[in-house]
């Protein structure tokens, strides 16, 4: 993966698909190849972010202990229960919104045919951009994101910081539910062709640097085939409302430690009961994003309620604490940029958080012994 450019990759002939198969050797080399190139760019002395690294042991998060805890000691939520506390995460996003404090803000969301994943950045006043094939085949092909194809199609969203990047990666050639089809998706291209959106969503938030990403699939192949860092959340939907099960995983850079609404799954796990068969229809009604989860991603991740996690996300390379510190002092991510973004997108890492210090004792504030640059510390402390 290059370092700020991205590759334009074939066009598939359907909303993942492409007609390229290879054999089992062709498609390690294809695996391997992005690998080396991701590992390389991951190098000490190569590195300008870290927004690909794996997350720390107490940062991953599996949302069925927190329903666990809950339902020990309340039982499960009844469907109005668990409504009620889901309204409530849309009025906090709405009560934002009248705010208007997020409009500076933009929020990228690909494979999104039905909104649902970033309807919440949306009532909450962040300029949201939606992709999807199936609903623009020029503009919402994610194989034909190049380098000028954001300027040309949005001018480059006038400079605005790119705050998230949210994928509902296809799907099909990658969960275990299907793994029957798995030989002969890899001989006839289909796999090959959702390999690339991955690989290609991935150049996408390496291009952007956004303060959160994340790549959502249910359990199957996509962390080894395209190259992701180890998951970082895993839920069910009703562990976020719902009435039924249908494990699902997330990799990426966010804050995992999601509320929960934990519901009776009665349904359990209903999807390829209900919507099976291999139709478009019924893939699109297989992975709509579940209402709960969508407003409990936003609580756990959106700009307002966690200032230090959006200020550590964009200057990620420095220490988080001081970072923190700064916040704690008042200053505003716009005040922290006036200060150090010379230095910091100079590669002067040091100079950055010095500038951060002087600025923090001039301002009163008892500073503690903080670790140098170069991601010594967790991002998300």
């Amino acid at each position: 993966m290059s370092q700020k450019a991205l590759q334009p990759q074939v066009v598939s002939y359907a909303p993942e698909h492409a007609a390229v198969g290879v054999d089992d050797r062709e498609l390690d080399e294809i695996v391997a190849a992005f690998a080396e190139a991701h590992e390389r760019m991951g190098a000490p002395e190569e590195r300008t972010h870290h927004l690909f690294d794996a997350p720390l042991a107490s940062e991953v998060i599996r949302l069925n202990d927190k329903a666990s805890v809950y339902h020990k000691a309340h039982g499960w939520m009844t469907p109005a229960e668990a409504r009620e506390r889901i309204d409530a995460w849309k009025r906090h996003a709405a009560a934002q919104g009248a705010l208007r404090n997020n409009c500076d803000k933009v929020v990228l969301s690909f494979f999104d045919k039905t909104g649902a994943w970033s309807r919440p950045w949306e009532e909450a006043g962040y300029q949201v951009y939606r992709f999807d094939i199936q609903d623009n085949p020029e503009t919402g092909d994610v194989n034909l994101f190049g380098a000028g194809f954001f300027g040309e199609w949005f001018g480059d969203f006038d400079g605005l910081d790119i705050y998230a990047i949210l994928a509902a990666c296809p799907c099909t050639d990658f969960a275990v539910s299907g793994a029957r089809h798995f030989a002969a998706k890899d001989s006839d291209g289909r796999t090959v062709a959702s390999i690339r959106l991955v690989h290609q969503t991935l150049r996408a938030i390496e291009y952007f640097r956004p303060v959160i990403w994340a790549i959502e699939n249910p359990v199957g192949r996509i962390e080894k085939l395209g190259g992701l860092p180890p998951w970082r959340l895993a839920f069910d939907p009703n562990h976020v409302g719902e009435t039924y099960t249908k494990k699902t995983l997330l990799w990426g850079r966010f804050n995992a430690d999601l509320p929960v609404a934990p519901a009776e799954p009665t349904e359990g796990s209903k999807m390829h009961r209900m919507y099976g068969g291999s139709s478009l229809a019924t893939k699109n009604a297989r992975s709509v994003t579940p209402d709960g989860f969508a407003y409990a991603f936003f609580m756990a991740n959106n700009a307002g309620d966690h200032p230090q996690m959006a200020i550590s996300g964009k200057y990620d390379r420095l220490c988080s604490r001081l970072l923190g510190e700064a916040v704690a002092c008042g200053l505003s991510s716009q005040e922290i940029g006036w200060l150090i973004d010379d230095a910091y997108y100079d590669f002067d890492d040091h100079r950055a958080e010095q500038i951060l210090r002087d600025e923090l004792t001039a301002r009163g504030a008892t500073l503690a012994s903080y670790a140098d640059s170069g991601g010594q510390l967790a991002m998300w402390l």
